[in-house]
This record gives C-alpha cells, structure tokens and sequence, in this order.
C-alpha cells in the first residue's frame, strides 16, 4: 500500500501540472490564436495522432504488462524491454514515411509546416519508455520530467507566442515538449536495464499480443479523435476550435480522476501474476466509491461554474461553448468509471476481449450517431455521438465487470452524492445568479459548494474521505 501511496503521489503532482499549465494557457493562447489557430492546430494534431497510434501499436498498456509480469516473475526484463522497443522501432519508421508520403499528396501547401512539426508527436512515439517504468511500478521518474517538460513548454509558451501569425511557434512548442519529455526519461533507464542484443524474430513474437491492445486503441480514436476530424472536415477548423476548447476542461477534469487508475494498473497486474484475484475486487470496492464520490461533485461543480468561467477563461470569441459545455459534462461522471474498470480489472488479468468489445462498441455507435446526427445538428450532433459513445462503452464494461465478480455499487452512497451534488448546485447558482463572470464569481461558487456537499455526504455517513483518513491508509 505503501508503494502505491507514493506512486499515486508523483501521478497526481505530474496530473496537478498538467492541469494547472493547460488551465493557466488556454485563456492565453485562446485569445491570441483564436478560434481559427486554435482549430488548425487541433485539427492537424488529430491528424497526426492517427499515426501516433499507429506507430505506438498498443504498445503503452502490452508493454506496461508484459514488463510487470517479467519483473515479477523474475524473468529478464532487459530482454522484454529492448524486444518490444525493437518492435516499436521498426513500426514507428514505417509509420513516419507513410505520413510524409500523406503530408506531400493530402495537405494544401500554405498548412503542409504545421502537419510537419506534428511529425515530431510520431518520433515520439518511439522513444517512448514510460511503459517500463509503470510496469515497474516507478512513476517518480515519468512524472518529474513530465513535470519539468510541462513547465518548460508553458513559459515557452509565455515567452514566444504573441499573436495570431505564431501557429508555428506554438506548434513546434507544444510537439518539442512532447518529445523532450521521452528523451529525458532515457537518462534513469541504464539504472534497470542492461543492454542485450535482440533478434527480429524474438522483437516481433511481441507483434501479436501488443496488436490485440493496439485494436481498442483504434477504435477509442474512431469515438475521440475522430470527431476532431469529422467537425474540422464538415464545419471547418474554427468549429473544431469550440469543439476542442468546449471539450477541454471536462478532459482536464477528468485526467485528475483517474490518475489512481494508472497508478494502480501494474499493481492490479502483479496481484493477478499472484493469483489474487480477490484482493483486486476487495480494492477496487473502495477505489470505484472514492472515484465516484469526486466525479459527481466535480460534475455538479462544472454545471455552477461554466457559464461564469467562459467569457474571462476562453475569451468572448469562444462564448458559444456555454452552450456545449453542459452536455460534456456527465462525460465527467462516464468516463472515469469506464476507466476504472478496464484499468483496474480488465487489463490487469488479461481480459482483452472484453476490453475490445466494449469500445469496438462505443466506435461503431460514435460513427452511426455522427452519420445520423450531424446532418440534422451539426455541431451538436458530434457533441451527443461523443457522449452516446462513451456512455455505451462505460456501460458494457460495467455489465462484464458485474456479471463476472461478486462486486456491488452501493447506490445508497452514489444517491447521497447525486443529492449532496444537487443541493449544491441549486444554492450555488442561485445565490451567484446575478454576478458578473469574474474570476472573484467562480471563486465564491466554488466556496459555497465544497462545504455543502462534504458537509451533507459526511451527515449521512458516505463521505469516503473521511474514512480514509480514519483507517489511517
């Protein structure tokens, strides 16, 4: 416990900074790109990440388990490691001519530089070793340099980008961070892993499982990234500006969620390679309520405060995402229980099949309501596949996740947290109806309802929080 106590804690700083950055750049950046820079950015890195994926190759969550079963199995995990980077090597090689060859005969001339520098996510892809280290279970290591990457990429950030005409700059910003943040973590790797000579055979024994992780990643891109494409295709890259912007903030949200997730992956993996199956459930009964007990409140939390955050957060240039935020914003609840189940369950005991299923599911139903929705809704249209698409893959995990274990929700708890959720919610807004949308409002908002909601939750006995610190783990 205690190990994961202290991974969860250089997760959640390395998610604290990753949240803080985006929130402190998004007005800034907003405002001097606008809608339009801010769509062509989003729309070619959606481009890009098609490759990414591909060069990637299911790699982060095969690799992550692959190497903690090897580390604790006592097998040679330097063996495991330069096999499936050898692996990952040659793909993303291949991968990277194919999106220049795409670049050269698909892209108008005047935005062929920017899809250039996104080049740089698919480099990397390659040097890519985070899934050593969570297959370790070491996330000191990742989290400090994406700290420190993440830092770098925002005073940078401060300091060049001035106006409309710096798309490039900010490109290049955004994409250098990226592949900084997996050169650095090179430096700690010589600590666990000797160098061995490979063959391609034994590099490509790994192609198969590392495939079966790489097809759900496809299909979570067709109900995701996807819809960047679709918007940026059919209404045009400043669409793809409020889309982005109006989906942002639930994503940041969410990210701090299920930080515990990946924390807890390769600790879920290592009490499978135990034949602990038991002790997984028994854990997960309490990370699934705690995860609950925030994703509710932090839902009713985005319906007070949005409409108040918009105008000084985005900019009046971004005013029409008041009116697609709250539809996002019960992804805040979805996504994070959906997350849970495959992180903490599903993947760990090598349930991949279910893992498939479910978001092949959430794919097919994104591209069917996109297909029927968008002509009729435009924008919103994307907005309610989005949210059909994960509510269907949430929902056919959770059914597995049921029908397999002897877990239970207790839906006296989740009540008190919807009830809880909507006291505060009603005081909050009321009280705050007729303020100005200022930084000092959403303050004094977020004051009214934190004590509201843990003062009710704690009244009737379901505040989680308190019981951990009680238990004293």
């Amino acid at each position: 416990m205690k190990k994961i106590i202290e991974n969860f804690f250089y997760q959640t700083l390395f998610q604290i900074v990753k949240i803080i950055v985006p929130v402190l750049t998004i007005p800034i950046v907003s405002r001097v790109l606008g809608p339009s820079g801010i769509g062509l950015y989003n729309y070619s890195y959606s481009i890009a990440n098609y490759f990414a994926l591909a060069a990637g190759l299911g790699i982060t969550i095969y690799g992550n388990r692959a190497v903690s079963l090897s580390w604790n199995r006592n097998e040679d995990v330097s063996k495991t490691f330069w096999e499936i980077l050898t692996l990952k090597t040659v793909v993303s090689f291949i991968i990277m001519i194919c999106y220049l060859i795409f670049i050269v005969l698909a892209i108008n001339v005047e935005d062929r530089t920017v899809y250039i520098i996104q080049s740089l996510i698919i480099l990397a892809v390659t040097f890519d070793v985070s899934w050593f280290f969570m297959g370790i279970e070491n996330f000191k290591k990742t989290s400090i340099v994406n700290t420190i990457t993440q830092l770098l990429t925002f005073f940078c950030i401060l300091i060049f980008i001035n106006n409309s005409h710096d798309i490039l700059k900010y490109t290049f910003i955004q994409s250098m961070g990226l592949m900084l943040s997996q050169l650095f973590v090179w430096i700690y790797i010589k600590k666990y892993i000797k160098f061995i000579k490979v063959t391609f055979k034994d590099a490509f024994s790994h192609f198969k499982g590392a495939v079966a992780y790489f097809i759900p990643q496809v299909a979570v891109f067709l109900y995701t990234n996807l819809n960047k494409t679709i918007v940026g295709v059919f209404l045009g890259t400043t669409a793809v500006g409020y889309y982005t912007n109006s989906l942002q903030l639930n994503t940041v949200l969410i990210t701090i969620i299920t930080t515990l997730d990946l924390v807890l992956l390769p600790h879920m993996s290592s009490l499978f390679a135990r034949e602990n199956v038991k002790k997984i459930i028994k854990l997960m009964e309490r990370t699934i309520h705690l995860q609950l007990f925030f994703s509710i409140a932090i839902f009713f939390g985005m319906l007070i405060v949005y409409d108040k955050l918009v105008p000084w957060f985005f900019g009046y240039d971004f005013i029409f995402i008041n009116k697609l935020i709250p539809f996002f914003s019960i992804l805040i609840i979805i996504c994070p229980l959906g997350l849970a189940i495959s992180r903490q369950y599903l993947i760990p005991i090598g349930k991949v099949g279910q893992f498939n299923r479910s978001v092949i599911i959430g794919a097919g139903v994104n591209i069917f309501f996109n297909a029927l929705l968008l002509p009729m809704l435009g924008i919103y249209g994307v907005v309610f596949a989005n949210i059909l698409a994960e509510l269907f893959v949430t929902g056919v995990r959770t059914r597995a996740f049921l029908k397999e274990t002897n877990f239970n929700f207790d839906f006296r708890k989740i009540m008190i947290y919807v009830f809880a959720g909507l006291c505060m919610f009603i005081v909050a807004r009321l009280f705050t109806k007729n303020m100005d949308a200022t930084v000092s409002t959403n303050i004094i908002q977020i004051l009214i309802s934190i004590p509201i909601y843990f003062i009710i939750t704690t009244i009737a006995k379901a505040n989680p929080v308190l019981d951990y610190l009680k238990k004293g783990d």
